[in-house]
């Protein structure tokens, strides 16, 4: 076994090391680089970058303008992320619904490339047994601590052990670190400084504090009588869990740094895993699982090259990208053949990029969509979210469909003639090609937490 991790190791001389972060339920307008959210809230910085370190991440590398996942729910998501598959393929239905063993992983290739694999996680939605730790050398999933309903460890702490893995690797091979990050999930309780950033001077409600329930101020956002001033504190709660991010990133970053990581020949990737409705909805505010929307499916990608990775640097990719396609990709840029998938190579290499066209005049990486919280309407006879709200991009146009409310695939106003029938097609098709009916399998403490944040039941 030595002698082969030895061989593998030489083969591999030159590869990348890569680190992984995935952000939590981020919504790309969190990040300042992607502007501002549509809904009230104050900031008493304003001129101040609410995210000034992945800003300079975004600035220094490519930053996806329109990157999408396609689903809102945390280890669909991810199993996206790892495995180059869309929902459908992978047949992860929601949280607590683990990975089928046959579906590879990117990580189970790099490993058997001579990585060294290395997972810090930082909530319970991605333990062990759920089917993402195949191909880790080290999977840290401990997360002590209940908060709200998700057994979570806070981003300072995920630092802490992230470097700490790292300081325990085999230096003779190339790293791939996965850090994820829970905190911008709710209940929303930034540490100071950010919380006061975002506070509303003067107002000292109800809403203010993380254990207070919300949907008092829901019933009256749907009524048209919310206050503003109580809708921008929550807002400013939550955007204060990613300011607070963005300085641990920064912390993570300095760290690698420091101890020979982030330096000659590596790659950063930073992105979401899917967003959180704000108070832009009134039926949705503050949650996400719900519907396919921009707020929570629309997430950050940014990605930094150091030393002489063949990527672009202070590129903004304007042309939308899926989830999928970020597993290939990284297995090409870990210099394997990719295997996992269709790759975003074409607009992450270096040199001028075909990054233009509009659907269905040029080709276009199309993203599937569909919702995945039941509220008592998960099919039991076929995928379970069928019955859900779903959707297709393709070249900045998006159909949607509501099953379970009778509401038929529409488009925005002013589309061109012919698009509906032919994106209809394409959705129409990716339903068809869903796997069947799954039963969730979890340990009774997921079990407990997904039913009480509503992913199991509608309560």
């Amino acid at each position: 076994m030595a002698a082969l991790i030895t061989a593998l190791a030489t083969a591999l001389a030159g590869a990348p090391d890569i680190v992984l972060v995935s952000l939590d339920t981020t919504r790309a307008d969190a990040l300042s680089c992607y502007g501002a959210p549509p809904v009230p809230f104050r900031d008493a910085s304003p001129d101040t970058p609410r995210t000034p370190v992945m800003d300079a991440i975004a600035a220094e590398g490519i930053r996806f303008a329109r990157f999408y996942a396609h689903a809102p729910s945390t280890l669909s998501s991810h199993a996206s992320m790892l495995s180059g598959r869309d929902p459908h393929e992978h047949g992860v239905v929601r949280n607590g619904f683990a990975l089928d063993p046959a579906v590879p992983l990117l990580t189970e290739r790099l490993a058997s490339a001579g990585y060294d694999t290395r997972a810090v996680i930082g909530a319970a939605a991605l333990e062990e047994g759920q089917g993402l730790e195949r191909g880790f050398a080290v999977y840290d999933d401990e997360s002590p601590s209940l908060r709200g309903l998700m057994y979570q460890t806070p981003a300072d702490d995920v630092v802490r052990r992230a470097l700490a893995t790292v300081e325990a690797r085999d230096p003779s091979r190339p790293l791939f670190l996965f850090v994820h990050f829970f905190d911008a999930h709710s209940p929303y309780e930034p540490p100071e400084p950010y919380r006061t950033r975002f506070a509303v001077p003067g107002y000292d409600g109800p809403f203010t504090e993380p254990d207070a329930p919300l949907k008092p101020l829901i019933l009256a956002l749907q009524e048209g009588a919310a206050y503003e001033g109580a809708l921008a504190a929550v807002n400013g709660r939550y955007l204060g869990e990613v300011a607070w991010l963005d300085a641990q990133i920064g912390a993570l970053v300095a760290g690698l740094e420091a101890r020979g990581v982030l330096a000659d020949d590596a790659l950063l990737v930073i992105v979401g895993d899917h967003g959180e409705v704000l108070s832009e909805d009134p039926i949705f505010a503050w949650t996400h699982g719900n519907d396919v929307s921009d707020g929570v499916l629309h997430v950050p990608m940014l990605m930094k090259a150091y030393g002489d990775v063949p990527i672009a640097r202070h590129r903004v990719v304007e042309r939308q990208a899926p989830m999928d396609q970020l597993a290939p990709t990284l297995e090409r840029l870990a210099g394997l053949e990719p295997t996992l998938g269709t790759d975003l190579w074409e607009l992450v290499r270096p040199g001028p990029v075909l990054d233009a066209g509009r659907w269905p005049e040029s080709g276009q990486r199309a993203v599937f969509m569909e919702a995945t919280r039941p509220r008592q309407l998960e099919a039991t006879d076929r995928w379970n979210n069928l019955p859900l709200k779903r959707g297709v991009l393709a070249g900045g146009w998006r159909l949607e469909s509501d099953p379970a409310h009778d509401i038929p695939p529409h488009l925005a106003d002013g589309h061109p003639p012919g698009l509906l029938p032919a994106l209809y097609a394409m959705l129409w098709s990716w339903d068809r090609a869903a796997p069947g009916h799954r039963t969730a399998e979890m340990p009774e403490h997921t079990r407990r937490a997904l039913e009480a944040l509503g992913y199991l039941t509608d309560d």
